[in-house]
């Protein structure tokens, strides 16, 4: 078969890789949640609903016992926790006492959890905020132990 301009054998596009890198899977899940948030938020600010419906089921699910001051998150108005229970691939587990940050810390959660280590060394804690759409709908304290979240992620 001859190969057309653009395109490989098989009729996939000469560029196409099966094998996508780590930011762009990461990138896939931040817009998927960016989109869900803003369409959300477009039929009456049901996207902090969504985050607060996240962050019950995110007390659900973590253990009282992990709930120390190593998996203490500084830098939070909240009470907030983060334990790693494995570097690569990435797998945390979060918590606040304030269900809106749980559900944001949640976020954190959906987007990581399952990536390689090395998906989180790309993103610093503002882009990531920025990417998903909290800026300006969260406030600054909050979105600062979810920064400080991220932070104690890299440094694991």
């Amino acid at each position: 078969m001859v190969e057309e301009k653009g395109m490989s054998y098989g009729g996939l596009p000469s560029n196409y890789n099966p094998w996508p890198c780590e930011k762009n899977m990461v990138s896939g899940k931040i817009n998927e949640i960016k989109d869900t948030l803003q369409s959300l938020e477009e039929i009456g600010n049901m996207g902090l609903h969504h985050l607060v419906d996240l962050g019950k089921e995110s007390q659900k699910n973590y253990p009282e016992e992990d709930r120390t001051e190593e998996n203490f998150i500084h830098g939070c108005t909240s009470y907030a926790w983060i334990k790693l229970e494995n570097k690569d691939p990435i797998q945390i587990n979060t918590v606040s006492d304030s269900v809106i940050v749980s559900g944001i810390l949640y976020l954190l959660e959906k987007v990581f959890n399952g990536e390689p280590k090395s998906s989180i060394v790309d993103y610093d804690e503002q882009e990531l905020i920025d990417d998903l759409g909290l800026q300006g709908t969260i406030s600054s304290q909050r979105l600062r132990g979810f920064g400080e979240a991220i932070r104690m992620m890299k440094s694991e």
